[in-house]
């Protein structure tokens, strides 16, 4: 990409299985505020060419008897794959002012950590993730009261979902009454898994929400 378009800045690519190109949006972030380049190119892709992939994690019970990501459902038995492509484009909010851009959202923080030692290298840890919410909440001066919708990982498996939602509960669920909820979703209850390309196509989904003042419902 940056042969082909001529780009000079930092160019890395990414790989940390699912969360590649979030984690891609989260450095990008980083050399965007910390002016190490003007503006930010951010894209995942995933493309099926190949079945032995598939058949490993069929083996390994990764994959859904169905096909189909059941997120935050009972009936979750794993996930689903699907093929995609996602690309943002990240400006600081001066310059994209300046050049009539169209904002459709800006970002106000960005974190990253590890899960570290696990029961299992599939099985999440629910602490991890509350401390990377609290981390970056305390760091940015973000309350999370104010959160009214999460995009999660949501891959639809009966240890990863219950876990992640419960992180989720811990962090932005506290002090809220009434009707203050907090709404979580999960793309790939609508698109499937699409792995490397998943982080980007959730924050693509989550702006799209923002703007739209709506979110799709769970299931296919």
């Amino acid at each position: 990409v940056s042969h082909t378009f001529d780009f000079r800045g930092p160019s890395l690519s990414i790989d940390t299985a699912c969360s590649s190109s979030l984690v891609a949006f989260h450095y990008a972030c980083q050399d965007v505020w910390s002016k190490a380049c003007e503006m930010a190119v951010v894209g995942g892709v995933n493309v099926m060419t190949r079945p032995e992939y598939p058949m490993g994690m069929c083996k390994g019970q990764f994959l859904a008897r169905d096909g189909e990501c059941k997120s935050f459902d009972a009936r979750g038995d794993g996930y689903g794959r699907a093929e995609g492509a996602g690309v943002v484009l990240l400006k600081p909010l001066s310059k994209a002012i300046a050049d009539g851009n169209d904002i459709w959202a800006m970002v106000i923080a960005s974190g990253t950590n590890q899960d570290g030692h696990t029961p299992g290298i599939s099985m999440p840890s629910g602490e991890a993730q509350s401390r990377l919410i609290r981390q970056v909440c305390d760091k940015f001066q973000v309350d999370p009261r104010t959160i009214q919708y999460v995009e999660c990982h949501g891959t639809g498996t009966a240890i990863g979902d219950p876990t992640e939602a419960n992180s989720i509960g811990q962090c932005y669920g506290q002090g809220r009454s009434g009707d203050e909820r907090v709404i979580i979703g999960s793309i790939k209850s609508n698109v499937g898994h699409m792995e490397a390309c998943a982080g980007v196509a959730g924050v693509i989904k989550a702006v799209l929400t923002l703007h739209h003042g709506e979110t799709s419902p769970l299931g296919n």
